[in-house]
């Protein structure tokens, strides 16, 4: 009697049981990290373009009604920027698009004087901005 080499249906099921249970366990955190790196990407493109508001009304003398593209957008940023200006100061939201409206930080929010905050969020602006 010759004896085969392989591997049986059972083991193959096993096996596929095992990868099946590891990547349940796994998708959460894979899913909550690429969450934290795209509200750091967003919290960048708030800061940039708050610069870029400061450095716009010291030459002008007043706030921008209008954010430029160019200033702000990233590379796969899913987030989208708002900004409401008045003469004296202004207030940029970073809101969540996509994969990202589940995220437990909403709408991030930064004004004139550099106050960060979080709008719509079951945490706190403290654990939003990693302060």
């Amino acid at each position: 009697m010759r004896q085969v080499k392989g591997f049986t249906l059972l083991e193959l099921l096993v096996a596929l049981a095992l990868i099946g249970l590891l990547s349940s366990m796994a998708m959460p955190r894979f899913q909550g990290m690429q969450q934290r790196s795209q509200r750091a990407l967003a919290k960048v493109a708030l800061l940039k373009a708050a610069a870029w508001l400061e450095r716009s009304a010291s030459t002008q003398g007043s706030y921008p009604s209008n954010l430029p593209e160019a200033v702000w957008q990233g590379a796969e940023l899913h987030y989208r920027l708002q900004l409401q200006s008045q003469a004296d100061a202004f207030v940029l939201k970073a809101e969540p698009t996509g994969s990202q409206t589940s995220d437990a930080c909403a709408t991030l929010t930064l004004n004139q004087a550099g106050e960060r905050g979080v709008e719509g969020a079951s945490a706190g602006a403290g654990v939003c901005w990693g302060q």
